[in-house]
Order: structure tokens, then C-alpha cells, then sequence
């Protein structure tokens, strides 16, 4: 399954710029012009206050056509908080506010996100004859989620990648791309057992870049780094990661030629707020690609979403493989890992070999937000960090994270039985199954600089604690040592399995 969503939300009010609603409109008629001309599916996602405006109301009724599917963008916006008699309580006064407090659905009560959900449903419902299919949000508390799930009969939720230090928002340690089935405690977290697991799979969104969405410019060349400040490394038209026609071909190779366990998949489009800046043309050169790409399926969000339902009946491992960058400069390979358990990013700068990023995921640590709002400007979703090189004290590209070797040319990359992924550098491989990790290598370096965590080194296992929560990354056949800035874990034999866990798995210590 080899996938591709265009998928454009659409905002009828930005009051970060003047003119805004004639803004929006006039760039969501030539979005859904464009997709018309390419006679491809696509989805539109309409906010609230869209739905509100007969202009954009009339301009889907009118022109879209019968590839086209309509469905909701969750943004908490001033119309809708009214016709639910509760106020917005945006500080600038603003009718759309990107905060978290009052934009998003966390900022609310449980029972008042059960009412706006209602009426945003309602209002869908009333205009186009029937309920959407398909919903997303940048980010959606679980309540919400839940009760979504339960009440309405949905095939898709997308969520924005992850990121850090952008928009009021941090996602850190997220099943990096495509879908998963999310806990009933926790939206960000894969469920690992059927009772806890919701029955409508969440997607990320946008399309992120393996090599560099984790950490932005850090293993850029230096003249691409410079040239890469402030921009999102994401397949969005607007950026130039999206815009730029051979880094748009190394996307498209990365995600669907390479391995990938048998699911790929990739979100195009823009938010309509960036009309402001002619991403047109950027789009369009995006979609003549897509249409060369004959192994590839292109389809509506909701039949994406029905599709995975009907395919897998609990998160599936999924792999990403980038062989290299668009960067040319800059000599790194990086793999992504997805299974129900973790999600681990395998990266290779210059002759270093490390994981880059390791998360537990525990289906019963809870959505901080579950039962309470959040009442900050920012919120916070995150996974259980095993291995996490975010740290600004890691000021060394090499002597970060956990180096299985510091010798290696390449490593070239291959499905190894059912759910599995190898990858093989000379004298040594890692191997990825969907519960552990199997390392062939003398000695494996774990240099943790100032890590969020508290890790205590054991005699064949690291142990966490971490928002209260205890957990494992257990080496079995090997020692464990505390050798000066770093903790070396011996194999035994020169091969060992990593197996993160909790005590027992899927239960708090």
C-alpha cells in the first residue's frame, strides 16, 4: 500500500494579516480549481466559520467535484464557541486565535468539548446532507478523540508531525508517519492491547522529512543550514523542502520507492492561510509528479482512513528509509522504525552509526489534558523517552544518543521476515521487531547528555523514571557500565537485544 492524501483545510478568518477572509477565499477557489483540472481525489477540510460563510459554502457546492470529499478542520473558533453559548476567550480579541487558549480543544472542559464537537457535527451535517468522514486538527485532546470515535461514524483523524518550539503546540516522539490506532488514555500513543485501543486510526500529517524533521539543520552542510533557517522540512508547498522540485523527487523516492513493511503513505497540500504567499505554483509541479508516480494510489482522506481499518486490525510496524539527503552536501542515512511498542530512528553521520531517537510507547500513561483543560498558551503531547538527542548539551553531532559504531562507510537496509527491518554496516547490524532490537556490535556507546529522564544504569539494563512513570530498556545479554560522560552496554558474545518495557508491559509501575 503505497498511499497519497491531498488534503487542503480551509480557514475563513486569519487575523494575523489584513484582508483575510477575500484572502482565504480567493486561494481555497484555486485550490480546488487546480485539483479540479487534474481530475485527481482530494479532500477539503472546512473550520467552522467556513461552514459559516455561504461564500465558501456555494463555492464547494457549486465546483467540486464528484472526487472531491468534504469534511472538518478542528479549529476552536469565536463562531463556534457562541452558538454553543460559551465564551472565546482569546487575549487579543481575536474571532481565530492559534493559541492553545481558546483555539484548541484541550483549552475546554470535557463536557464543553463534547458540546462544540456536537455542534460542529450538526452544523456539517445541516449544509452537506450527512456527517463528515474525515477530521483533523493540528493536534485533538483524547476526550475529544473518544468521543468522536464513539459517537460518529469516522474513518480518518489526522494530527499535525511532530515538532518542537513551533506554533503552541509540541509533539515529540509520535509513530513518525502514516497511522496507528491510539490509545483510549492517550491520542499520541499507539494502543498495544485491543481493549485500550480506539477503533479509528490517527495519520500525521504534512509529510515530514526523516532525515531532518527531528532536529532541523543540526547534520545539514553548513551553506544548506544557513540557507534553511526558519523553514519546516515538511512536504507542504509553502516551504522549500516542498517547493523545490528536486528535493520534492527525493521525497517521493524516499517515501515509496524504498522499503517500507508494506504501507507508505504521504499528505500533500496547504492550509489556506499561506495564500498570502503564491504557493500555487509549487503545488501544481507537486501534483504533475504525483501523477507519473503509476505504483502509488491516490485517494480521499476517508477512504485512506476505511481502507487501513479493513487491512490492519492493530497499528502495523512501518519503516521509512532515507538512503540520503536532499542535502547533497551532507553524508547521512536515516531510518524510521514504527511498531505498537516504539518508535526508533536509526541515523548515520559521516562514519558514525547511532540511535538518534528511541520512544516507549504505554498505552496507559494519560493525555495530561484527559480530564482537565489546559489553561498555558502551548500544550504538550510526548512519549516515553528512551533515547532523545533534542538536548541542546548535545553540542557533538557524534558522541550523542546510543553509537553502535563508529567505523561504518553505509549500511544498506532490507525487510528481514515479517514486521522486520535490518540494517548492515561492516561489522555490524541492528535489526528491528515490533517489541525489541537485536544489535551485532563489540560495545554500544549511550551518551545521554542533559536528558529529561533520570536513567539509572543496571548490571544488564538502563532503568527510567519519567512523569512519574518507571519503565526499561532492558540489554539482555550484555552488561551495562557507567564509563565517564556515557554508559556502555557490553554484548555478550558481540550481539544483544535491547527490549524496551514497562512493568509488565502496557501497566504503570
Amino acid at each position: 500500500m503505497r498511499i497519497v492524501n491531498i488534503m487542503n483545510f480551509v480557514r475563513q478568518i486569519d487575523e494575523r494579516f489584513m484582508g483575510s477572509t477575500d484572502v482565504l477565499y480567493e486561494t481555497t477557489k484555486r485550490e480546488l480549481a487546480l485539483i479540479n483540472e487534474f481530475g485527481l481525489k482530494a479532500t477539503f477540510l472546512l473550520q467552522y466559520d467556513a461552514l459559516c460563510d455561504e461564500r465558501f459554502v456555494s463555492l464547494f457546492r457549486d465546483n467540486a467535484s464528484e472526487s472531491i470529499e468534504l469534511g472538518i478542520w478542528y479549529e476552536i473558533v469565536e463562531p463556534l464557541t457562541t452558538a454553543c453559548d460559551m465564551p472565546y476567550r482569546s487575549e487579543r480579541g481575536w474571532k481565530w486565535d492559534w493559541h492553545i487558549v481558546p483555539g484548541f480543544s484541550m483549552a475546554y472542559e470535557p463536557s464543553e468539548r463534547e458540546r462544540l464537537l456536537d455542534e460542529a457535527m450538526r452544523k456539517f451535517k445541516e449544509l452537506f446532507g450527512q456527517y463528515p468522514r474525515s477530521f483533523a486538527s493540528w493536534v485533538i485532546d483524547t476526550h475529544t478523540l473518544n468521543y468522536l470515535c464513539e459517537h460518529y461514524d469516522i474513518d480518518y483523524v489526522g494530527i499535525c508531525r511532530d515538532q518542537t518550539s513551533t506554533d503552541a503546540y509540541t509533539l515529540v516522539g509520535g509513530y513518525f508517519n502514516g497511522a496507528y490506532y491510539p490509545s483510549k488514555y492517550n491520542m499520541f500513543t499507539p494502543a498495544q492491547t485491543e481493549e485500550n485501543q480506539q477503533s479509528v486510526p490517527v495519520f500525521r500529517l504534512l509529510g515530514p522529512c526523516p532525515v531532518h524533521n527531528y532536529d532541523n539543520t543540526k547534520y545539514m552542510s553548513d551553506s544548506m543550514a544557513e540557507a534553511m533557517k526558519k523553514q519546516c522540512f515538511t512536504l507542504e508547498p509553502f516551504w522549500k523542502t516542498g517547493s523545490t522540485p528536486a528535493y520534492v523527487d527525493w521525497f517521493f523516492h524516499t517515501y515509496f520507492d524504498n522499503e517500507d513493511l508494506g504501507f507508505s503513505y504521504a499528505q500533500l497540500g496547504q492550509e489556506n492561510s499561506f495564500g498570502r504567499w503564491d504557493f500555487l505554483p509549487a503545488l501544481r509541479m507537486q501534483l504533475q509528479k504525483l501523477c507519473g508516480l503509476k505504483h502509488v494510489t491516490v485517494e480521499t482522506t476517508a477512504e485512506t482512513g476505511a481502507r487501513f481499518k479493513r487491512t490492519f486490525d492493530r497499528t502495523p510496524p512501518t519503516a521509512i528509509v532515507a538512503d540520503n539527503s536532499w542535502d547533497k552536501e551532507a553524508d547521512v542515512q536515516s531510518v524510521y522504525y514504527d511498531s505498537k511498542y516504539y518508535t526508533a530512528n536509526l541515523f548515520r553521520y559521516g562514519r558514525t552509526v547511532l540511535l538518534r531517537s528511541l520512544y516507549l510507547f504505554n498505552e496507559l500513561v494519560k493525555d495530561r489534558y484527559l480530564c482537565e483543560p489546559c489553561t498555558s498558551f502551548d500544550a504538550v503531547y510526548e512519549n516515553l523517552p528512551l533515547v532523545d538527542t533534542l538536548s541542546p548539551s548535545f553540542d557533538s553531532k557524534e558522541k550523542c544518543g546510543l553509537v553502535l559504531c563508529d567505523s561504518a562507510d553505509r549500511f544498506t537496509v532490507q525487510k528481514d521476515g515479517q514486521g522486520r527491518l535490518s540494517a548492515v554496516w561492516e561489522g555490524g547490524s541492528i535489526t528491528f521487531d515490533e517489541a525489541f532490537l537485536t544489535v551485532s556490535a563489540p560495545v554500544l556507546r549511550f551518551y545521554t547528555g542533559a536528558s529529561a529522564c533520570v536513567i539509572t544504569p543496571e548490571a544488564h539494563a538502563l532503568s527510567y523514571q519519567y512523569r512519574g512513570v518507571s519503565y526499561t530498556l532492558l540489554a539482555e545479554n550484555a552488561d551495562v557500565q557507567e564509563k565517564g560522560d556515557h554508559i556502555l552496554i557490553l554484548p555478550h558474545n558481540g550481539t544483544c537485544r535491547l527490549i524496551p518495557q514497562c512493568h509488565p508491559y502496557g501497566e504503570l509501575a
